[in-house]
């Protein structure tokens, strides 16, 4: 039974069952509305599991484990887009506080882990349309200068769910996503978190 707090998102995450695929073998058109007291059938799950509710960190699926340290693993927000531009290159007035990774108009971007939305807007100065995600244990993470975005602030989001769609707006040349990590605030480079193969 679904209770209070409780998402679907939370729920794939934990029994490592695609969020498409848990939907569909229960009927849900709108994964972001979830009701109290609902029987959630899953998928080739031998056990139940416990799902904390927000904002207690999700248990890995099985045959997971931590990532370079931490619970939070990063992937690629974007698949087969090939490295523009990469963190610390110098600029004109500033050192590069991401990763550009080439993309195509229209191309989905996703959550490179799962977390609360915490801003998604177009009001930073050059970036254009925005997408800051919050991981817990100090961890964000940043899309920038994209064409459309598909969550709002509040949302919880998984780990390879699309949130935005990639474009050029703000301070941008040609189509790509600017892609940051920032630990406790400061941008870190992105490439010793994600995994070795993007998606």
């Amino acid at each position: 039974m679904v209770e209070p707090g409780q998402t679907l998102w939370r729920i794939a995450k934990a029994y490592g069952v695609p969020l498409d695929e848990l939907s569909a073998a229960n009927g849900i058109d709108d994964p972001s509305r979830l009701e109290s007291g609902r029987a959630i059938l899953i998928p080739g799950a031998p056990e139940t599991l416990e799902v904390a509710p927000w904002p207690a960190p999700l248990p890995s699926p099985p045959g997971t484990a931590p990532f370079a340290g931490i619970t939070t693993a990063f992937v690629w927000p974007l698949t087969g887009g090939r490295v523009l531009s990469r963190f610390g290159e110098s600029r004109r007035t500033h050192r590069h506080a991401g990763l550009d990774i080439a993309g195509r108009h229209g191309q989905p971007i996703v959550a490179a882990a799962h977390g609360r939305v915490i801003y998604s807007d177009n009001r930073m100065r050059g970036y254009g349309k925005t997408v800051i995600l919050d991981h817990g244990e100090g961890f964000q993470s940043l899309y920038a200068h994209n064409s459309r975005l598909l969550v709002r602030a509040g949302d919880e989001v998984a780990r390879g769910e699309p949130i935005a769609v990639v474009g050029q707006s703000g301070n941008a040349t040609g189509a790509h996503c600017h892609f940051e990590i920032r630990k406790d605030r400061v941008p870190v480079d992105p490439l010793p978190y994600l995994s070795l193969e993007q998606r």
